[in-house]
C-alpha cells in the first residue's frame, strides 16, 4: 500500500466517476458501477478490517450550467455510496474538492477556461503522481481523492 498500510477506498460519486483503492498489491482503479447492486457488491468486495472511505462532498449549490440530471446521478451514487460504506462497516470520510484539490498547486478551476480543461489538468496531475497507473477522466478524481486520504498534501 502507497504512504500508509491503512485499506482506504476512495470515490468520486459523479455519473463518469470511479474508484481508487489502496491495496497492498497497490493502487487498483474501478469505474463507478450503473447499479446499486453492482455499488453493494464492489464495496463488500473491497471491504477489509478497518477500512476508510473516503467520499468527494458535495456542493449544495451548482453552476447553472450543470445539467440537472448528472446532478440527480451524483446525488443518487452519493447516498448509494454512504449507505452501502455504513452497512459494510467503513469509516466513513466526506472531503470537499477544494479541499482535496488545494495540495495539488493547479490553481482550482477559476485557472481555467472551462469544465473539460480542468478535468484535464486534473488527470494530467494524477497521471504525473501515479505513471505507471491506467489514469481516465473517470478515475482521476477517485485517484487524487486516495491521493490525499494516504497523506498527499495533509
Amino acid at each position: 500500500m502507497s504512504k500508509t498500510n491503512k485499506p482506504i477506498v476512495a470515490v468520486d460519486p459523479g455519473v463518469g466517476g470511479g474508484f481508487a483503492v489502496n491495496t497492498p498489491d497497490g493502487i487498483v482503479l474501478f469505474k463507478m458501477p450503473e447499479s446499486l447492486p453492482d455499488i453493494c457488491a464492489l464495496i463488500n468486495q473491497l471491504k477489509v478490517a478497518n477500512s476508510e472511505l473516503w467520499i468527494e462532498e458535495l456542493p449544495n449549490f451548482v453552476s447553472p450550467m450543470t445539467k440537472s440530471s448528472s446532478m440527480a446521478v451524483l446525488h443518487r451514487n452519493l447516498g448509494r455510496v454512504e449507505a452501502a460504506a455504513y452497512a459494510y462497516g467503513y469509516a466513513l470520510h466526506r472531503v470537499a474538492p477544494k479541499v482535496w484539490q488545494a495540495p495539488l498547486g493547479l490553481g482550482g478551476k477559476a485557472s481555467c477556461k472551462d469544465y473539460s480543461e480542468w478535468k484535464r489538468k486534473l488527470k494530467a496531475k494524477a497521471q504525473e503522481l501515479y505513471p505507471h497507473l491506467d489514469v481516465t477522466l473517470k478515475n482521476c478524481d477517485a485517484l487524487l481523492i486516495l491521493h490525499y486520504a494516504i497523506g498527499g498534501g495533509r
